[in-house]
């Protein structure tokens, strides 16, 4: 399988969805640990919706109501009944991403996950290898809720380390634990 080429400006963009997805006024103004997947993508998207817009404004020149209104067209998500996450079909099955960015010339499937166990860790990285043969970038972000941390304390293991590194590089899926 052929990955999407990773030039500077596609990171730099990667970056600055990554940003939002991990800011630590989102983590630190809801109660992460027991709301649901929906409310926290509920809390984290008109979030994404302003950082593309400013990112809009800046680099195409979009006066910011315009940029908006294109940044609304860009993301889609499952929230938003005026846009449709279109399922993939994948080995007799139906498959769709969280929330999917298509800007700048990319698609970029956004899976969120949370839990504290192995079997939720797992099933997203799953599903992320599956958007990642649709999709130019896969972020997957796994929401730790564990009381002590210890899945966001392992991403810096040797294994881990390179697992997350492996996905990065064949399948170019970012892997982030918050």
């Amino acid at each position: 399988m052929k990955t999407a080429s990773k030039s500077k400006k596609r990171l730099d963009f990667l970056d600055l969805i990554q940003g939002v997805l991990t800011h630590d006024d989102i983590y630190e103004t809801i109660d992460y640990r027991r709301q649901s997947e929906d409310k926290i993508k509920q809390f984290i998207y008109p979030h994404l919706v302003e950082n593309l817009t400013t990112h809009l404004v800046k680099t195409k020149d979009l006066d910011k109501a315009r940029a908006k209104d294109r940044v609304k067209g860009a993301l889609k998500w499952e929230g938003n009944v005026k846009t449709t996450v279109n399922n993939i079909l994948f080995m007799g099955t139906q498959n769709r991403p969280d929330m999917v960015v298509e800007m700048n010339g990319l698609r970029i499937a956004i899976e969120f996950k949370r839990g504290g166990k192995g079997s939720e860790l797992r099933g997203g990285i799953g599903q992320s290898i599956i958007y990642s043969t649709h999709y130019d970038f896969v972020i997957y972000l796994f929401i730790d809720t564990t009381e002590d941390k210890r899945i966001q304390n392992s991403v810096d293991s040797v294994n881990e380390n390179e697992f997350i590194e492996d996905l990065w590089d064949r399948y170019n899926i970012k892997f982030i634990v918050v």
